[in-house]
């Protein structure tokens, strides 16, 4: 069976404008990805085999040298494309020197067919050896499975490159003079051609979608600020250690972190510069972790959190205590605090033979610690020191106890109970102490910051859930705020008496809306319970 070489060349043409016109329309206008150079160098490799279609008509040196050129500078547009794609500057000069080289070389050798695509071919090699050279280099570094399609194609023109120039050599003629005939060396030359441009096309394109998945998947694991973990791989996580925990008995611990007077920071140097802060202690504190194993996260506003595998309270306390002291060793100026230079304070709690009842309550711990921490003195580490979070405090006055029944099921939601629960009974705690009314307020103003925190939070839950209650939900929050501001400007404004305070917390935000109005929505996603 023959094979119509101007029929094969028109496949190609046509196949390849296709080709160059769907990467032209997948290519990414805001992102350095490459695209748009590979587009363009699809484009202009088709027009060097239009060109070649034309030698009779153009003659033999117009028609050859034009698709010459062409091809040489698709190649570099290759080349260009491959260095955006890897955030890496181009050697222009490496990257189009043989282009160069190619149209001198067939100006000067044009009488000397053999010769001429001898050295043609030998320099479009060097530009197909130059990216295939740069994807081994970045094989590791590079997402998904699309770089090896890129990378046969690439092998696939290296192959035809030099199968020509050993039949150049065999034969003593180039057999590539024009569009017209069957030569077999010709068909073989266009048949690889073909294959090697799709993969080429396919090849980059995937790889661009692969590492757009791959940044996909950061994103939706890290926190945009500050480049830690966020909440939903903090949750994930924390869920694993626990069924870890409860597997094996290997123990874990956690480190619950808050920068010091935040609030006066922000208000002093502005949310820029707050911005800027918890970036410089979140790169601190990813250093400070020194196993694969270990997580740093983003708890929400100034808190971070640690998950420490295979650790226990001591050793948890070293570490976090080593972080606090890189965090002072910043110093960062802070006009507002009292030793005048940014520094946190951390609480540490450890699951070990099954001393908390879930992964809430020793977060519960940690989060209790850290309010010690807090409250003697600041800038120091304290380690929890008991594990039954729910246990009776002298003085507290009627301390609300959290139990496993008021979970919704979801992780972030219950965590958030789980603390204005614990900072209800604080701000109980200081009332009945006889705390000086500044104090109180301030717990006051925390509580309701994390409560508005908390709203937010499980009011886009409930829109992904698909909750038909949301927005009446939301309505409910709202007036729950708006209560509790005007409560705490009476409070400061000596206006609020103490009953007054204790039954919004306990009756209010606990017994009406956590334990009744949240429980429409548990049952909504749990229905069998």
């Amino acid at each position: 069976m023959t094979v119509d070489i101007r029929t094969l060349l028109l496949v190609i043409v046509l196949m390849g404008a296709v080709l160059a016109v769907s990467v032209a329309v997948v290519a990414h206008q805001d992102q350095r990805d490459g695209m748009r150079y590979w587009a363009v160098g699809l484009a202009l490799h088709i027009a060097s085999y239009v060109f070649f279609s034309q030698v009779g008509t153009l003659g033999q040196f117009v028609g050859l040298f034009s698709a010459v050129l062409l091809r040489a500078s698709a190649w570099a547009l290759f080349a260009e494309g491959l260095f955006e794609f890897y955030r890496r500057p181009a050697p222009r000069v490496l990257v189009w020197a043989p282009v160069v080289a190619q149209a001198v070389a067939f100006v000067v050798l044009f009488e000397h067919p053999a010769y001429r695509s001898l050295l043609v071919s030998l320099i479009s090699l060097f530009q197909a050896g130059l990216a295939l050279g740069l994807m081994l280099q970045a094989r590791r570094q590079t997402p998904g499975h699309g770089q090896y399609f890129l990378m046969t194609g690439l092998v696939m023109a290296m192959a035809l490159l030099t199968f020509r120039m050993l039949e150049v050599l065999r034969a003593g003629s180039v057999g590539l003079r024009d569009a017209a005939g069957t030569n077999p060396v010709q068909v073989i030359s266009l048949l690889g051609a073909l294959v090697t441009l799709v993969l080429l096309s396919i090849g980059f394109v995937l790889m661009s979608k692969d590492r757009a998945d791959d940044q996909n998947r950061q994103l939706a694991t890290q926190d945009e600020l500050t480049g830690l973990a966020n909440r939903r791989h903090l949750n994930k996580v924390l869920t694993q250690e626990w069924a870890r925990f409860k597997r094996s008995k290997q123990p874990f611990a956690v480190v619950m972190i808050d920068i010091d007077f935040f609030k006066p920071y922000n208000d002093h140097y502005g949310h820029l510069a707050g911005d800027e802060c918890l970036r410089h202690i979140a790169q601190v504190i990813q250093s400070g972790m020194r196993r694969a194993g270990d997580l740093a996260a983003r708890y929400g506003g100034e808190e971070f959190l640690l998950i420490l595998p295979n650790t226990l309270a001591e050793d948890g306390q070293r570490l976090a205590d080593a972080v606090r002291q890189s965090v002072e060793q910043l110093n960062l100026p802070h006009a507002k605090a009292p030793l005048g230079r940014l520094t946190v304070s951390m609480g540490v709690a450890a699951m070990v033979d099954g001393g908390y009842v879930d992964a809430l309550a020793l977060l519960s711990a940690a989060d209790e610690a850290l309010y010690l921490a807090k409250q003697g003195g600041r800038n120091r580490v304290q380690l929890a020191q008991t594990v039954a979070v729910s246990a009776q405090v002298p003085g507290r006055l009627l301390p609300l106890v959290w139990h496993q029944r008021y979970e919704s099921g979801n992780l972030v939601i219950d965590s958030h109970h789980h603390r204005l629960f614990s900072e209800a009974n604080r701000i109980l705690d200081v009332i009945v102490a006889g705390r000086g009314v500044a104090e109180i307020a301030q717990h006051i103003d925390d509580f309701v910051a994390d409560i508005a925190e908390h709203f937010r939070e499980e009011e886009v839950f409930l829109h992904q859930t698909g909750y038909p209650g949301a927005v009446e939900h939301a309505r409910l929050h709202r007036e729950l705020l708006d209560q509790a501001h005007t409560l705490a400007v009476q409070f400061k404004g000596g206006q609020l008496l103490v009953g007054e305070l204790f039954v919004y917390l306990t009756q209010e935000v606990v017994a009406r809306h956590m334990l009744t109005a949240d429980r429409e929505f548990i049952v909504f996603l749990h229905p069998a319970q």
